[in-house]
C-alpha cells in the first residue's frame, strides 16, 4: 500500500470515527469496501483514494479545498463531484430554503414548480444530469460512484421495507439508465469499455440479490 493511499485512510478513519453505519459498524468500513472492489479491477492509487474519500466532504467539516491541498487535483475533482451539498442537511431546511427561493424568485422558471415535492424531483434531476457530465469528464466517478451504490444495496438490512424497495427502485429506475447510456463515453477505451460492462452486471446482479432479500 503507498503512502498516499495510507493517508487517505488515516485521513478519512480520523473524520469519519464517530459516524456509524444504521447497522452500528464503523462508518469507515463502507469506503473501504468501495475503494477494495475499485482495487480488484487493478484501478490505479488515484482512483483507490477518491473511493477512500468520497463521502468525507459530504458528511464531515473536512473541505474539498482542503482535499486538493493533501493529495492531487484529479482527486478534488473526484472527490468534489461525488459530494452533494451539504446544506440543506434535512428535509426541514430543505422546505424553508424553497420557500425562501419561491419568495424571492431565485429559482429559474419557479412558476413551473406548482409544489415542494415537485421541487424535490427538480434537484434530483438536475444531480442526474450532473453525474452523467461529470462522468465525461472523468470517467473514475462512474466506477466509484456504481461500487457506492453496490456496497450500499448489500447493506441494509436495519431499514425497513418501504426504504429497502425505495432504494432499490432509485437505482434501476434514475441511476441504471444513465449508467447504461455511459457506454458511449467509454468506448474509445477497449479496457474501459470491459470493464463498464463488468460493473453494470455487477450492479444488476446487486439489485436483484437486493430484491430477493425482500421477499424472503
Amino acid at each position: 500500500m503507498s503512502i498516499k493511499l495510507q493517508k487517505a485512510i488515516a485521513i478519512a478513519n480520523e473524520h469519519h470515527k464517530w459516524q456509524l453505519r444504521r447497522d452500528g459498524t464503523p462508518y469507515i468500513d463502507h469506503p473501504l469496501r468501495v475503494s477494495a472492489l475499485l482495487k480488484k479491477y487493478d484501478f490505479p492509487e488515484e482512483a483507490l483514494i477518491s473511493a477512500v474519500l468520497h463521502d468525507i466532504c459530504e458528511d464531515t467539516n473536512l473541505s474539498n479545498l482542503r482535499i486538493n491541498e493533501l493529495f492531487w487535483p484529479r482527486v478534488w475533482f473526484i472527490v468534489n463531484a461525488l459530494s452533494k451539498n451539504k446544506k440543506p442537511i434535512n428535509s426541514k431546511e430543505l422546505k424553508k430554503e424553497y420557500d425562501e427561493k419561491n419568495k424571492a424568485k431565485k429559482i429559474s422558471n419557479l412558476e413551473n414548480y406548482d409544489n415542494f415535492e415537485e421541487y424535490i424531483d427538480f434537484r434530483f434531476h438536475l444531480y442526474l444530469n450532473r453525474l452523467y457530465t461529470w462522468i465525461i469528464w472523468e470517467p473514475w466517478i462512474f466506477f466509484i460512484k456504481i461500487s457506492d451504490q453496490i456496497d450500499n444495496l448489500s447493506d441494509m438490512k436495519p431499514f425497513r421495507k418501504e426504504k429497502k424497495m425505495r432504494k432499490i427502485e432509485e437505482v434501476e429506475k434514475y441511476f441504471l439508465p444513465i449508467y447504461e447510456k455511459c457506454e458511449d463515453i467509454f468506448k474509445i477505451d477497449s479496457k474501459y469499455i470491459k470493464l463498464h460492462k463488468e460493473f453494470i452486471n455487477l450492479l444488476k446482479n446487486t439489485i436483484k440479490e437486493a430484491k430477493l432479500n425482500i421477499t424472503n
